[in-house]
């Protein structure tokens, strides 16, 4: 291969890989991506009501429900989704953060931000890595990366907390 031809190809590897890299990064620019078994949308009101295995896409998250409400502020833009589910749930591997987070409950609502955050009611949980959080309410800051759980009168928050790998891959710690 021609040296001008090795510079022209790996520009061009570099060039889509960057082009990848920043789709990944802002998801709060990508498109909603939606399916169910039934749709309506109401313009008036700016909602739209999805129902019967509802699944949402935009970047790396991904959320699944029973029922699900779009609402929409102004100039079109994304307000927030309301999620009703047995259990609904998130998920979202952004490459922003170390570990997948997932979280489900039987009622979310996932504010478009700013700041980007779920709320979770009803009995929940949320993952991150091997982290759990579970409370009657869980709230997580996306942007920040900040879980704040809330207990019932009848039962308390429940966290369960790992130790960071060092960088051999081992628990940090002395292992006792």
């Amino acid at each position: 291969m021609r040296p001008n031809s090795l510079i022209r190809l790996l520009a061009a590897c570099l060039l889509a890989v960057a082009g990848c890299a920043l789709a990944q990064q802002d998801s709060s620019k990508q498109p909603l991506h939606l399916s169910a078994d039934t749709g309506e949308l109401d313009n008036v009101r700016g909602v739209s009501t999805y129902t019967g295995n509802v699944v949402v896409t935009r970047g790396q998250m991904r959320i699944t429900g029973d029922v699900l409400r779009v609402y929409r502020g102004d100039g079109d833009t994304l307000d927030r989704i309301e999620v009703e589910g047995e259990p609904a749930t998130y998920h979202d591997e952004s490459p922003q953060r170390e570990t997948p987070v997932d979280a489900e409950a039987p009622t979310m609502t996932y504010y478009s931000g700013p700041p980007e955050r779920i709320e979770l009611s009803g009995g929940a949980t949320l993952t991150r890595g091997r982290d759990e959080f579970r409370g009657e309410t869980v709230n997580y800051d996306i942007a920040a990366d900040q879980v704040k759980a809330d207990s019932s009168k009848d039962q308390r928050v429940q966290v369960t907390l790992f130790p960071k790998k060092d960088d051999s891959g081992n628990d940090s710690g002395d292992g006792q």
